[in-house]
C-alpha cells in the first residue's frame, strides 16, 4: 500500500517558520502529529552575557515587532528586582498603560487580520476588504489597530522600538492633554469593540470553527486587584499559585527532536496553555464591567477549555483593554517627570509580564558592577508548542473522514488560533500530512 502525503510549503499569516508533520496509518490510525518549530535560534539569551544591565530591556525588545513591550517591561522589571530598583506609582502605571496599547494593536490585528479571513473564506484580510459589505470593518479594525499604535507611540516615542521606558523610570512622559486626547478615541471606540465581540461569537459558533475540548492547564498572571498584565502570581485552573519570579522551578523546559522550540510543562505535570483564554478562565472577575457584559451577552461563559474560544476571549479583552486604558489615564492625571536612577547591585531575580500570545518570562543574575552573568528567555508562544501538539494529537482523529485539502486547512486554522510567533519562541508553516496506506 502506498503512502498519502500533504505537504504545504507555508501557511499564511503568522510569523515564523515550522512545520506540521502528521502521519496517518493505513487503518486510519493517527501514528504522529507534531508542531517541528524550525525556525533558527537567535541567540539573545547568549549574547546578553557581558552587557550591561541596563542594556537588556533595551535589546530584548527587538526580539519580537508585534509585543516588543512584554519583552521590555519583563527585563526591566527583572533587572530591577535583581537590583533591588524601586520605581514610582507613575512608573508603574505608565508601563501598564504602555502594555495595554501593545494589547488593543496585536489583538485588533489578530482578529480581523490573521483570524477573520480563514472562518469569511478569504485568502487575506486584503481580499475581505474587496467585498463592499466588509470594507467599513475592515476600516475600522484598522483604526483600532491604528489607535493602539498612536497610544504606543505617545508613551514610547516609537511604534515598535520603546525610547522612553528604561530601568528606574522613563525618560519622558506624556502631556495630560494628549492622553486627554486619547482617551477620547478610545471611548468613540468601544462601541466597535462591542460588536468585535460579537463577530468572534458568531465566528466561533459556526463552521469551520469545530468544537473541540481537551481540558489542559491554563497558565496566567492573577491580581486580585485588577487584570493582571505586567504585575501578579503565577497561577493555573489546576492550582499552580506561585511567585512570578519563581517561574524557572515550576515550569519546566525539554529539548525535542526535530524542533528548534523546546517543549514546555508544569512541573510534575503536563502540558498547560497561555494567552487569552487562559487569561480570562484565570481572571474573569478582575474584567472590566464592560468586558463581563460584552462576555455574557454571547454566552461565554469559563471556565472554557475550546481552545478555538481563544478569538472570543481576545475580543472580550479588547474591550477591556479599552477601559482599562481610560481608567489608567485618569489615575495618572498630570506626569510628572520623575529621574530615572539606579545604582548596580549583584543579585539574580526573575519576571513575567503577560504578552498578547501569553507569559513573557524574562531573567537572570547580575554581577556587583552591573554585568549580565546569565540571561533566561521564553516567549508565550515556546510555553503553548507542546499543548498545540497535544491538540492536534486529540483534533486530527475526529477529521480523518476529510479530504486532505479540508484536513490541512483545519490543521492550519488552530494553528493561527494560537497566535504564534515561531521566531520569538525558538530559544508554520509547513504542513506536512502523510497517510500510509
Amino acid at each position: 500500500m502506498t503512502d498519502r502525503r500533504i505537504y504545504v510549503d507555508y501557511i499564511a499569516r503568522t510569523e515564523g517558520d515550522g512545520a506540521i508533520d502528521i502521519v496517518i496509518g493505513p487503518n486510519g490510525e493517527l501514528k504522529k502529529a507534531r508542531w517541528e518549530v524550525w525556525e533558527p535560534p537567535r541567540f539573545f539569551e547568549a549574547f546578553l552575557i557581558g552587557r550591561k544591565a541596563e542594556e537588556v530591556p533595551e535589546i530584548v525588545q527587538r526580539i519580537c515587532g508585534i509585543c516588543p513591550h512584554a519583552h521590555h517591561i519583563a527585563a526591566v522589571r527583572a533587572v530591577e528586582r535583581a537590583m533591588g530598583v524601586k520605581v514610582s506609582e507613575q512608573t508603574v502605571l505608565l508601563r501598564e498603560l504602555l502594555h495595554y496599547a501593545d494589547w488593543i494593536m496585536s489583538h485588533a490585528l489578530h482578529v480581523y487580520c490573521l483570524a477573520a479571513p480563514d472562518f469569511l473564506g478569504y485568502e487575506s484580510v486584503i481580499a475581505m476588504a474587496g467585498n463592499p459589505e466588509l470594507l467599513p470593518v475592515v476600516g475600522k479594525a484598522l483604526e483600532l489597530k491604528r489607535l493602539g499604535n498612536d497610544l504606543i507611540v505617545l508613551l514610547s516615542g516609537h511604534e515598535i522600538q520603546n525610547r522612553t521606558s528604561v530601568v528606574g523610570g522613563f525618560t519622558a512622559v506624556p502631556a495630560k492633554s494628549d492622553l486627554e486626547k486619547i482617551k477620547e478615541r478610545l471611548k468613540a471606540a468601544k462601541d466597535f469593540a462591542f460588536e468585535t465581540v460579537k463577530l468572534a461569537a458568531k465566528l466561533a459558533s459556526q463552521p469551520p470553527y469545530p468544537d473541540l475540548v481537551r481540558k489542559c492547564e491554563h497558565v496566567a498572571l492573577h491580581d486580585v486587584r485588577k487584570y493582571a498584565i505586567n504585575e501578579g502570581r503565577l497561577v493555573s485552573t489546576e492550582g499552580l499559585d506561585v511567585p512570578d519570579w519563581e517561574y524557572p522551578v515550576w515550569i519546566i523546559e525539554k529539548h525535542v527532536p526535530a524542533c528548534n522550540c523546546k517543549h514546555a510543562i508544569i512541573k510534575g505535570r503536563d502540558s498547560f496553555l497561555v494567552g487569552p483564554l487562559a487569561r480570562v478562565n484565570n481572571n474573569f472577575a478582575q474584567l472590566s464591567a464592560d468586558a463581563k457584559k460584552a462576555a455574557e451577552e454571547v454566552g461565554f461563559k469559563v471556565p472554557c477549555f475550546n481552545p478555538f474560544m481563544s478569538i472570543v476571549a481576545r475580543a472580550i479583552e479588547l474591550v477591556h483593554s479599552l477601559d482599562a486604558c481610560m481608567a489608567l489615564i485618569d489615575w495618572i492625571g498630570e506626569p510628572v517627570f520623575e529621574e530615572p536612577s539606579f545604582e548596580y547591585k549583584a543579585g539574580e531575580s526573575y519576571a513575567v509580564t503577560e504578552a498578547a500570545r501569553g507569559i513573557c518570562c524574562h531573567g537572570g543574575r547580575i554581577d556587583k558592577d552591573g554585568v549580565v552573568q546569565k540571561w533566561d528567555i521564553v516567549a508565550p508562544t515556546a510555553r503553548n508548542v507542546y499543548n498545540l501538539e497535544k491538540d492536534f494529537q486529540e483534533f486530527v482523529p475526529k477529521l480523518l473522514n476529510l479530504s486532505d485539502e479540508e484536513l490541512t486547512l483545519k490543521c492550519e486554522i488552530m494553528i493561527r488560533n494560537y497566535d504564534p510567533c515561531q521566531s520569538c519562541a525558538t530559544h508554520s508553516l509547513k504542513v506536512r500530512l502523510h497517510r500510509e496506506r
